[in-house]
């Protein structure tokens, strides 16, 4: 028989699971850092080796995505999340000795594969261990974790890049980032997983462990994973697929976008600025500012949180997608500090709650046969949005065109996810 009960809303599959999510955030933001001083170092001026050395963890992603997508929906979500999980630990310390920057770009396509694989295997298994009820609380105070891992290696720098050198900072941020996906080992399989795959003796000893309910049938038992694939593009499912596509192509593209390059953006803004309050201010406390801004994405996840189990997924995604637009709209106008500084909050404090309802809302509009493959390939489009986002930066040249032009990529991502489902407070769609 199934378990009827709830789980909590904190338990130690989401701590793990958080732990696992602050060293991707670790590995991926001291990537910035890392860029910035090595361009400097060799001298680099070929934007397109810029591009490759801000977009080689995402090329490495969009790998990972799309094999984890294959790999959890048959070999299992715990098994998935190992293999990617120790492919980005151990290749980020090999990626961070950076040699020179062709060893750096190839360590960072490897450790990317990692990255990409491990977060929408991560996000389906918290999303199956939660109940109706507290499911996008859960989901959405996993991907506040991403603030916290993020936060690491802007502190580091803020407290000793200029101190360690950029190479041991590095090294540093990815051991911390190795040491953190160790929590990997200690999470169980799926309950659903095992009863898409006949083990109900399995899944119901999980699901009594861990005090969570069970659904009487899972629909496509044994069915050829070609054949649940196909699934993602019937009717039944076409809009829907459709639509997260172009979140997830947007979001990710204007998140790395920024983010990556936001370090060498603040500096290349300071020297266009000339003279003034704001010019002096990117001069001596850019590191502050990125600081500020990184505690900001905090609240913004906490504040998803609390929306996408009062007023929805779909109304707290959108409305922060065009919001975060609108900020960053805004950042091309503010000419004093305490503006830039105000629109830089508001920016990060959306952009990264958009994410937290995102991964909320993406597992769930799937059954479970295709809920990784539905979720990692949603976030494969995401990874080609990834890498053509830091990519194009350095062709697109001013801070001014920088920032309308993914103030506009984050309004249009707002529509798709009008065709999706709106599951607050229901069971998961099978």
């Amino acid at each position: 028989m199934a378990v009827r009960n709830h789980p909590k809303l904190i338990d130690s599959i989401l701590i793990y699971s958080i732990l696992v999510w602050m060293s991707v955030a670790t590995s991926l933001g001291s990537v910035g850092f890392v860029i910035n001083e090595l361009i400097k170092e060799y001298n680099i001026t070929d934007p397109t080796v810029k591009a490759l050395l801000a977009s080689s963890s995402l090329i490495g992603m969009f790998i990972g995505a799309f094999t984890s997508g294959f790999l959890g929906d048959r070999i299992g979500r715990r098994y998935t999340a190992l293999i990617y999980g120790f492919i980005h630990g151990f290749s980020g310390v090999i990626a961070s000795i950076a040699l020179n920057p062709t060893w750096y770009i190839i360590w960072r396509i490897v450790a990317g594969i990692g990255l990409g694989g491990i977060l929408p295997v991560v996000a389906s298994l918290v999303s199956e261990y939660s109940s109706p009820v507290n499911r996008g609380r859960r989901v959405s105070i996993l991907e506040s974790s991403w603030a916290y891992g993020w936060l690491i290696p802007v502190l580091v720098a803020y407290l000793g890049l200029s101190l360690l050198g950029w190479r041991i900072y590095g090294l540093f941020t990815s051991i911390i980032s190795l040491a953190l996906v160790f929590a990997v080992v200690m999470l169980p399989e799926s309950p659903r997983y095992l009863l898409y795959r006949g083990l109900r003796d399995e899944a119901e000893k999980l699901a009594k462990k861990y005090n969570i309910s069970l659904p009487e049938k899972i629909s496509g038992v044994g069915e050829p994973w070609i054949k649940g694939l196909k699934r993602l593009f019937t009717l039944e499912l076409l809009c829907t697929t459709l639509g997260l596509w172009l979140v997830w192509f947007t979001i990710t593209m204007g998140y790395y976008g920024i983010f990556i390059w936001y370090p060498r953006l603040l500096e290349q803004h300071g020297i266009e600025m000339g003279f003034g309050e704001l010019a002096k201010y990117l001069s001596a406390r850019k590191l502050e500012y990125l600081l500020i801004i990184t505690i900001a994405q905090i609240p913004g996840y906490y504040s998803a949180a609390y929306l996408v189990d009062r007023i929805g997924r779909k109304k707290t995604l959108a409305s922060y997608l065009v919001i975060t637009g609108v900020a960053a709209l805004l950042l091309t106008m503010a000419n004093n500090v305490s503006l830039f500084l105000l629109f830089g909050i508001i920016l990060s404090f959306f952009d990264l709650g958009a994410w937290a309802a995102l991964y909320t809302y993406t597992p769930e509009q799937y059954p479970t046969g295709v809920r990784v493959a539905g979720t990692a390939w949603a976030s494969t489009i995401g990874r080609l949005g990834g890498i053509l986002g830091p990519y194009i930066v350095p062709y697109l040249g001013s801070w001014t065109t920088v920032f309308i032009f993914f103030a506009v990529i984050h309004i249009i991502g707002a529509v798709g996810v009008y065709p999706g489902r709106e599951l607050m407070g229901k069971e998961m769609y099978e």
